[in-house]
């Protein structure tokens, strides 16, 4: 009897190989954590003393990497920038001030572009850091070095920075966040670097700027007819009509609700005026208020239009869900 053998694919083992670079990059954190490097409190320290901004360099991946820290500075709080060694060579090491704190990144610790670049501003007075996996030149010139623990990279062959630049990655997102928790960096000013996220939007966003005003308000005056008051609602298109006294304050608000309900007494409806069909003490907020409050003051009240009151509740405007939805806020 003929056994026949079947071929294993190359693919047949995809998921068994990247769980395996994933597993072993997640190995490295770990190691770097049970030997963890003392000189890292002492980074932080310099990085609060700094009075400039913090300078990032990096060749390669390593460049790559240091870009990722400046985002995450940045975007928490400290004020930091990529120098590309190359082009700092070139013009660009201009930009460095004697006040800034340059941090160079190099899995070697070495690099021509980099050794110049410290050996420059050393010579002008700034303190230079160095974040590596093995001791190079770069650790003989730095003011300090921060050598992470490592062994081996993720990749099969142990060459493409793999698992090394991880662990530089995790360690410089570590600085970052520790640093921005001791300046006290809270959500109001992650709001103000971030305008146009989620976060930003419900922190920052007033409803005057969202708000339906002016000539596009239904405002209708507590005598208004009700064929009159109808086709203000109509033209102005925001489903309601607003009820003001002659000082221009707010009485009352007309629903689309309130108009159903009061056509049931048939023909009569015609003799009704604004003040016959209008809700009194409807829902009102002021204009300084945020547009995620309003949101919640809707959703509590289940209704889906606001009128908006400036301190003497004159009515200045009016917002419907529908502008927070348009806004991101909903």
């Amino acid at each position: 009897m003929q056994i026949v053998q079947h071929k294993k694919s190359k693919f047949e083992n995809i998921t068994k190989d990247l769980i395996s670079v994933l597993s072993k990059e997640a190995q490295a954190i770990n190691f770097l954590i049970q030997n963890f490097p003392i000189q890292a409190k002492t980074l932080v320290e310099k990085i609060m003393q700094t009075k400039g901004r913090i300078i990032f360099c990096g060749m390669g991946k390593s460049g790559i990497v240091a870009r990722k820290i400046v985002s995450t500075f940045s975007s928490i709080g400290t004020p930091s920038l990529f120098l590309h060694p190359s082009e700092a060579l070139h013009g660009d090491l201009g930009m460095v001030q004697n006040q800034d704190f340059l941090i160079a990144i190099s899995k070697s610790g070495t690099g021509i572009e980099l050794e110049q670049i410290v050996s420059v501003l050393k010579s002008q007075g700034n303190f230079t850091a160095l974040i590596c996996c093995a001791n190079g030149i770069l650790s003989r010139i730095v003011d300090l070095t921060v050598k992470l623990p490592f062994t081996k990279e993720a990749c099969q062959l142990n060459l493409a920075p793999t698992s090394s630049s991880t662990i530089c990655m995790a360690f410089g997102d570590a600085l970052g966040v520790v640093v921005s928790k001791l300046k006290g960096f809270d959500k109001k000013d992650f709001a103000k670097f971030h305008p146009s996220g989620a976060l930003g939007k419900r922190l920052l966003l007033k409803i005057s700027s969202l708000m339906s005003m002016g000539d596009d308000l239904p405002i209708i005056s507590i005598e208004e007819s009700f064929d009159e008051l109808l086709i203000t609602i109509t033209e102005k298109k925001l489903g309601i009509g607003i009820v003001v006294d002659d000082k221009q304050k707010l009485i009352g608000i007309i629903t689309d609700g309130d108009l159903r309900r009061a056509c049931k007494v048939g023909k009569q409806i015609f003799e009704k005026k604004a003040k016959d069909i209008m809700t009194k003490n409807p829902k009102f907020i002021n204009s300084d208020i945020l547009a995620y409050d309003t949101l919640q003051i809707m959703e509590k009240f289940n209704i889906t239009s606001l009128i908006v009151v400036d301190f003497n509740q004159k009515v200045v405007g009016v917002i419907h869900i529908h502008d927070l939805i348009k806004a991101g806020i909903a």
